[in-house]
């Protein structure tokens, strides 16, 4: 347990919010520090040092998806922050090229920050207990979550390269769960429960639905993930915005006539992945 955690617990247990807002508070008496990462938690205290403020949705191993999306975004590495709201895995068959993609976007930048997703947390309990040399668990629920596709992805990894098989675990054990960007913005992959502390719901921050659309009501935009907008509206195909300052950018990139979809907060501006009929194969 951090540091921090243990002062604040001396006072007493402070909600979600609030730590973010006292973490935040911290980092400003630090000129210089521009991102803080700890336990999980990122802080960006300072959200007019970037250009622009981007988010990308899930991808779900849909790397020809997200390699459209990249021709139309104008990212520039030195004055951007990027933020990936997790799911870079399953359902599509190219988890390992997506997995590649997004760390080494990672590794060219220190503002690029990685999130976690509920599949990502569901790969890593299956391979606590199996191993990619062994057949598929198909009883395992990742597998029946559309771990399929990523395990044959990894194994193919493996079978060429297990060091970069190896390096690809070690990136998904160190994605972040949540990250607040100045005082406007909050980024993670499903939400969170505001009365709570950010100790006593990691885990839920995967995975939250209901509970999280109705409870919110702070000030701050949430920029999430995991539940396509297509859930809220099966025509829709573009990120959406809830009337208590959440926006959903999952834009269904595994379903058909679906997106990958980035968005620029500051200025509300969206690019999305190209038209399947792009990719048919002969």
């Amino acid at each position: 347990m951090t540091a921090f955690y243990l002062a604040q617990r001396g006072t007493g247990t402070m909600t979600i919010l609030e730590e973010i807002k006292a973490k935040r508070q911290q980092l400003r008496q630090s000129p210089g520090e521009t991102i803080s990462r700890e336990g999980g938690l990122v802080i960006v205290p300072d959200a007019t040092a970037f250009r622009h403020i981007l988010a990308v949705g899930d991808i779900h191993g849909n790397w020809l998806r997200l390699l459209s999306l990249w021709q139309h975004v104008p990212y520039d590495p030195q004055q951007d922050l990027l933020v990936f709201l997790g799911d870079y895995i399953d359902r599509g068959d190219y988890s390992a090229e997506v997995l590649e993609m997004v760390m080494e976007l990672a590794e060219k930048s220190p503002h690029v920050i990685t999130l976690t997703g509920n599949h990502e947390a569901m790969m890593l309990h299956y391979f606590q207990d199996h191993s990619i040399r062994e057949p598929m668990d198909l009883n395992h629920g990742w597998m029946r979550s559309g771990g399929q596709a990523t395990f044959a992805s990894l194994a193919r990894v493996y079978q060429q390269d297990p060091g970069r098989y190896h390096a690809m675990l070690e990136f998904v054990l160190s994605l972040d769960h949540l990250a607040s960007v100045g005082e406007d913005y909050i980024f993670t992959h499903a939400g969170f429960l505001p009365r709570q502390s950010y100790e006593e719901q990691v885990d839920d921050m995967l995975w939250i639905r209901t509970e999280f659309y109705e409870e919110y009501a702070g000030d701050e935009t949430v920029v999430i993930g995991h539940t396509p907008v297509q859930c809220f509206d099966v025509n829709r195909h573009h990120p959406l915005m809830f009337r208590n300052h959440i926006i959903d950018c999952d834009t269904g990139s595994y379903l058909p006539g679906g997106h990958i979809s980035c968005l620029n907060v500051k200025k509300m501006t969206c690019w999305q992945s190209d038209p399947d009929d792009m990719f048919q194969e002969d």
